[in-house]
């Protein structure tokens, strides 16, 4: 059996409501940034079925790629890594197509997550593919960050919101696929969405008011806890105020989701002459403009970033939590006294386990709970 340990700092995803946003030239060109800037980051192509981060990076021939991992001919992704032309980027490639890696099963994606997150990087940056199938929102919300790129064009902005009310319902679903009245809600209002989205969270609210009522801090954890940042693509600075406000303002009132806005990228039409070599438009003059933006939106997001893996690092908490894992802390949670915890608060805290199980360790350690079960072990598995 392989042992993995979580070893990334921080997986970053990128996506956007549709294609043609450029979204795959800002994971590259982030990640090269990220790169100048000292840090260890190795780019993950991710729009499995679609793949195209090869061929901006001017890579050509034959190359390891995912593929190989799916075949089980590379044991980990470190065996694929590819050198890019931006000195110190390592790039995980999608360049071969089988057609198992359009849509993974269950098993196989948190395999493919697990070994993502074991890469040995300050950054993992994955561009993952366009438009919400669920592939796409499971590894959206699996990352510690995600990042939504859209452009100044109604079809552009209206699937930008539906893909943040999209992953807002995956997580929520994510949570209460183990409650016996939520979960048949949230199905059915799945459906219902696809026709009347603007209410949707709101709605669900009502329900758990009606239904179990205990759990409503967690919802409202969820929904403010979801934070994407969101990069505006091939405009200027002064014609974004009323695109940017009206979906951010729609977020915040429809389904309590604060964005975190990054800033601009300017139309660089020059960047059309270099799709085969991204790499060299970053090192020509006519660059210039773009990369101060992007400066900027780095800048911006590196001084918001809190390092939430200071506390996992000095307690030694465990960071990988499997199915068993989970059974086993919830199992803690039922045995302890109600005095120490009441059954509305063991119900809550059972809940959070499935959204933030290291948050659930670290609570039950300040309560005195005591368990080997919480620090780090190595993961036993594929």
């Amino acid at each position: 059996m392989l042992t993995l340990q979580r070893k990334a700092r921080h997986v970053l995803a990128v996506a956007g409501g549709k294609g043609g946003v450029g979204k795959s030239i800002f994971s590259i060109t982030l990640a090269a940034s990220l790169t100048g800037m000292g840090y260890k980051v190795v780019l993950v192509d991710l729009d499995l079925g679609g793949a195209n981060l090869h061929t901006y990076l001017g890579i050509i021939g034959k190359t390891p790629s995912l593929a190989q991992f799916f075949q089980k001919k590379a044991k980990t992704l470190d065996e694929i890594l590819v050198t890019t032309k931006v000195p110190g980027l390592k790039l995980i490639s999608g360049s071969h197509y089988l057609p198992a890696m359009s849509s993974p099963g269950a098993s196989l994606k948190m395999k493919l997550l697990r070994h993502i997150k074991a890469l040995d990087a300050d950054f993992i940056v994955i561009d993952l593919g366009a438009g919400m199938d669920l592939n796409t929102l499971d590894f959206f919300i699996s990352s510690d960050i995600g990042f939504i790129v859209t452009m100044a064009e109604p079809g552009a902005i209206m699937n930008a919101y539906r893909f943040i009310k999209g992953t807002l319902f995956r997580r929520l679903h994510g949570v209460f696929k183990n409650h016996p009245q939520l979960a048949q809600i949230l199905e059915s209002m799945s459906m219902d969405s696809a026709y009347d989205d603007s209410l949707m969270l709101n709605a669900f609210i009502e329900k758990v008011m009606e239904t179990d009522p205990s759990v409503y801090p967690l919802v409202n954890e969820i929904s403010t806890g979801f934070r994407p940042c969101l990069v505006l693509n091939r405009i200027a600075l002064e014609e974004s105020n009323n695109l940017v406000g009206t979906l951010i303002s729609h977020c915040a009132t429809k389904y309590n989701v604060q964005l975190n806005y990054l800033g601009n990228l300017p139309d660089s039409r020059e960047i059309s002459t270099y799709l085969l070599d991204i790499p060299g438009f970053l090192r020509a003059a006519v660059s210039s403009g773009f990369i101060k933006s992007l400066k900027s939106i780095v800048r911006k997001f590196l001084l918001g970033i809190h390092d939430t893996n200071v506390l996992l690092e000095k307690l030694k908490l465990r960071k990988v939590y499997d199915d068993e894992t989970i059974t086993k802390i919830g199992a803690l949670i039922d045995i302890q006294d109600d005095a120490l915890l009441t059954p509305p608060e063991k119900k809550l805290w059972h809940l959070r386990l499935f959204f933030k199980p290291a948050e659930v360790a670290a609570f039950l350690l300040c309560k005195g709970v005591k368990d080997n079960i919480f620090f780090e072990q190595r993961y036993h598995g594929e």
